[in-house]
């Protein structure tokens, strides 16, 4: 049966971040929050405390084929008294005061983060970094910044350390090929696809490890989350909750439409990683990966196969419960 282990590693590092792109991020962040605190400085505001967060703090980013790569960062607000209440809208026009006009490209409405936009320059693409808002009181509390939702719970560092003690090399891997698979899904329509966080929180609770076979793990774990997810919308199984503060479930602002598309996606990895993982030719098992992963997964040109190694793909399993998710 064919092992495609080394082409699953070959992968993770076709769609890695390059030095000089990371070095990039890096700069842009910096040059933010120096842009930020010596704002406070001015305004005679306590400066911010800063955080790394997102998939560049647990170290599963990935070079998205759009190739508007970004890094999400935390800014806490600590100049506020306890006691006084702070309308979310002050502290998202405390940051974009701070860094407007950093770059000449306008910035974009978003209730979640303040989003700055870099235009490729230098043989470096196109790129933004995020900065989330928190509010971070005297007890270490934090709350977080939501434009729509107002200020709500929030311990991404709790999840950070939380991430460190659950992983290993394999399920650091697996985050990351579950979010290139994505990737290259989204590019074909339809419903979109669950975000970074979903699948690491999923890959979390159903990782299926099996030692130095990428390939299979994939797959098992694919399986794992399918069927949880079955579960879950058929009202049979639990929800997979964030495993830190707020502890929320992770789909539940997900329609049946949606987690339907989830499902029919990872049931595709199913039939599709099976049938390469009992494929005697190594060749045709590359050819059936890179039909999930998309071109940056490296296989042979395909030469005279027969009809019997054609790569098939069964309908996707749909729920029966009208439940929005």
């Amino acid at each position: 049966m064919a092992d495609c282990h080394q082409s699953f590693l070959d992968y993770l590092g076709a769609i890695a971040l390059v030095d000089t792109q990371e070095a990039k991020l890096r700069t842009s962040r910096d040059a933010l929050l120096n842009r930020i605190s010596n704002q406070f400085k001015r305004d005679g505001r306590k400066i911010s405390q800063y955080e790394s967060q997102g998939s560049y703090a647990i170290n599963t980013q990935n070079r998205p084929i759009s190739e508007d790569y970004d890094l999400d960062h935390g800014v806490y607000l600590v100049h506020w008294p306890d006691y006084q209440d702070i309308p979310v809208s002050d502290a998202f026009d405390l940051i974009t005061q701070a860094v407007e006009g950093q770059t000449t490209i306008p910035l974009p409405h978003k209730d979640t983060c303040v989003r700055v936009r870099y235009k490729a320059a230098e043989g470096t693409p196109a790129h933004h970094i995020d900065l989330a808002i928190y509010r971070k009181k005297s007890d270490g509390s934090r709350l977080y910044a939501h434009r729509v939702e107002g200020w709500k719970q929030s311990d991404q560092a709790g999840f950070i350390d939380y991430y460190n003690a659950n992983t290993d090399e394999q399920v650091r891997a697996l985050v990351r090929l579950f979010k290139g698979w994505s990737d290259y899904q989204g590019t074909k329509g339809g419903q979109k696809m669950p975000s970074g966080f979903h699948f690491t929180v999923s890959i979390l609770e159903c990782s299926r490890k099996v030692e130095d076979r990428h390939d299979r793990a994939f797959v098992y774990t694919a399986e794992a989350i399918r069927d949880r997810v079955l579960a879950y919308q058929g009202r049979t199984g639990a929800p997979i909750l964030r495993p830190v503060v707020p502890h929320e479930d992770i789909f539940g602002s997900y329609a049946s439409l949606r987690l339907n598309h989830l499902i029919g996606k990872l049931n595709e990895v199913s039939v599709q990683g099976r049938k390469a993982l009992t494929e005697p030719d190594v060749a045709v098992a590359q050819r059936i990966w890179r039909e999930l992963f998309g071109d940056r997964f490296t296989a042979p040109d395909p030469s005279d196969i027969s009809e019997g190694q054609k790569i098939w793909t069964a309908p996707a399993i749909i729920g029966k419960s009208d439940k929005a998710a």
